[in-house]
């Protein structure tokens, strides 16, 4: 009987030849959340060309020929002849024929493809090749999708980075602080912001702060209330 093929091995085969990034459920759960996951996702390096990087996923197909290939946007079959162009206007293919079915992604959810370089800089090395996002750039992924387990694994992330925000936020230098407020902000962290020893850091913590109590966020207002006079 022939080896049941995994979606675990042809993420490992994609990222022994390839820089390939952990996306979806999976990256969630290994950034600490308990839950169930039905599907495989990944950012394979979009650097290469479409042609090349198409002739990556063919490749796959090639070493095992029982896999076949879907659009997301319509969940028909693609021939291989027109992956290149269905990869080009959904940005994602879906892989069949594993133990799961694998989401491989040229541009995910809300990041461009020019934000690769940068987020696998920023993503922790895994056992098996690939990277794990940091929580910022998972979070980036999961907005806008109005789905029910997105809106539990948003809510997951932002807690995560919030804490990690607040610990590293006051030490940080001017530069550092100013490139974390950047990407990520919320009142608790604008309010940690406040007491940072650059008067730069506390002005964009306060403009933020004013701006979200301008249009009614009441932690907001509750921060600035209480601030001393």
């Amino acid at each position: 009987m022939a080896d049941t093929i995994t979606a675990a091995r042809l993420i490992e085969n994609l990222a022994s030849k390839n820089r390939v990034v952990l996306l979806g459920g999976l990256a969630v759960v290994s950034h600490g959340l308990s839950r169930p996951t039905i599907d495989a996702d990944v950012w394979l390096d979009p650097v290469l060309s479409l042609e090349n990087w198409a002739r990556v996923i063919l490749n796959l197909k090639i070493e095992n020929p029982a896999l076949s290939f879907l659009a997301i946007a319509v969940w028909n079959e693609i021939a291989d002849a027109h992956l290149a162009e269905i990869i080009e206007r959904d940005g994602v293919i879906r892989v069949m024929g594993a133990s799961q079915p694998l989401d491989i992604f040229r541009k995910p959810n809300e990041l461009p493809i020019e934000e690769f370089e940068s987020a696998w800089v920023r993503a922790k090395p895994l056992c098996d090749g690939t990277r794990l996002p940091d929580e910022i750039d998972l979070l980036m992924t999961k907005q806008l999708t109005g789905r029910d387990k997105d809106a539990m694994d948003i809510t997951f992330l932002e807690n995560k980075a919030e804490k990690r925000y607040l610990a590293e936020l006051p030490a940080a230098t001017e530069d550092r602080a100013i490139e974390m407020l950047a990407r990520f902000l919320t009142p608790k962290v604008a309010e940690s912001a406040l007491a940072h020893s650059s008067g730069v850091v506390r002005q964009l913590a306060m403009s933020y702060l004013q701006e979200l109590a301008a249009d009614g966020d009441p932690f907001a207002a509750d921060i600035l209330k209480n601030l001393p006079s």
